[in-house]
């Protein structure tokens, strides 16, 4: 295991760089959302570098951490953390936040991932593609 990963903390070293880089949400709501997944402080996390008017509209902003503790394991599975927030929309402002854990289905080459919270991916909760 490298420095780099060891450092890191992650679990699948040959596999570390799959998920850095930029990835945008598609086939919902909060389509076009843009996340870019990089290292800080110690973590690989993913931050919201564009947003989109609903989640604007919801209490989201650029600069969102939204993905922490991005970790593959020796198997080559993925798991991350999600931000949530509860969001008053009659006072305009968030009521809370917490993480949720989400495994990861990496498909196409490595250019989409889905991610979801049964063992099985069957349904995706959100869906990313990566960009360039």
């Amino acid at each position: 295991m490298g420095f780099f990963q060891t450092f890191l903390g992650l679990h699948n070293p040959k596999n570390a760089n799959e998920l850095v880089g930029i990835w945008e949400r598609i086939g919902d709501e909060f389509s076009g959302c843009l996340i870019r997944v990089e290292l800080e402080e110690r973590e690989i996390v993913g931050k919201i570098i564009v947003s989109t008017p609903q989640m604007l509209s919801a209490g989201w902003n650029i600069g969102d951490r939204k993905w922490r503790h991005i970790e593959g394991d020796s198997e080559g599975k993925w798991q991350l953390f999600d931000l949530r927030k509860e969001y008053d929309t009659q006072n305009k402002k968030v009521l809370s936040t917490d993480y949720e854990h989400y495994r990861i289905s990496l498909g196409h080459q490595g250019r989409r991932i889905s991610l979801h919270q049964s063992k099985i991916p069957i349904f995706a909760a959100q869906t990313w593609q990566k960009l360039g």
